[in-house]
């Protein structure tokens, strides 16, 4: 099973030893680079850290998975990397997804150009980041971190693994405005619960309106192994 949040974030840097170098002074020593592991040393973590050549296709991943709204300027900037930094660390709940925040704004205060989380395949400006708190409320994590994606028959979160739960499906029937709010919420009242039934038929209701769910094992084939959610996914049914 995948248990790692993996971020991807481009830059403009010549080589590594200059990235470890700028690294070290703009962290005044907090961060260090070592075998592979991105060490933050004020708070006692270690993060695993790859860092790649120059991609001819990570552009178009960005402006996919930015959904086009990347500025001409941001894109250039991609387009015109020379390193990419691949950052993992453990997932599975509100915490351990809180603790990647700060090195990556780290590393974009070092260079990076923009982060793409690809376990929901949602790409960031550093700006965009940058407004993140380590200390942010579940409503804004959730923001952040899930995208909602739809195929032919439904409407569908996608990046709950990172919390450890399950993602949420919603028929395409349902008015469009409407669905987006109806999943953001479920996911909110399941985060704050942390639980649920596999078994058996359960209700949620919002707005007067009553949603049946069910728990399925898998639901949708991703090409991404990091977007495969193990915890499964629950379809909800207006009723």
């Amino acid at each position: 099973m995948n248990d790692k949040l993996v971020l991807c974030i481009p830059g403009q840097w010549k080589d590594e030893d200059k990235l470890i170098r700028k690294l070290t002074r703009k962290s005044s020593g907090e961060y260090s680079l070592t075998g592979g592991l991105l060490l933050d040393t004020k708070r006692n973590r270690a993060f695993e850290i790859r860092i790649e050549e120059q991609d001819p296709k990570l552009a178009e991943a960005f402006y996919l998975s930015s959904k086009g709204d990347f500025s001409d300027k941001t894109m250039q900037k991609v387009e015109k990397h020379t390193k990419v930094i691949y950052l993992s660390g453990y997932m599975g709940s509100a915490e351990a997804v809180q603790r990647m925040i700060a090195p990556v704004q780290m590393l974009l205060a070092c260079g990076g150009v923009a982060v793409k989380i690809e376990n929901c395949d949602k790409a960031f400006t550093p700006e965009e980041w940058n407004m993140i708190g380590e200390e942010a409320r579940l409503d804004q994590l959730l923001n952040t971190m899930i995208s909602y994606m739809q195929d032919e028959h439904y409407f569908y979160s996608c990046g709950m693994q990172m919390f450890g739960l399950p993602d949420v499906a919603l028929s395409k029937d349902t008015d469009p405005d409407a669905s987006l709010q109806v999943m953001s919420q479920f996911l909110y009242l399941m985060m704050n619960a942390r639980e649920g039934t596999k078994d058996k038929l359960n209700e949620f209701k919002l707005y007067g309106t009553t949603y049946q769910y069910h728990h399925q094992e898998s639901f949708f084939e991703e090409e991404s192994s990091h977007i495969t959610n193990p915890y499964g996914i629950y379809v909800l049914t207006e009723m």
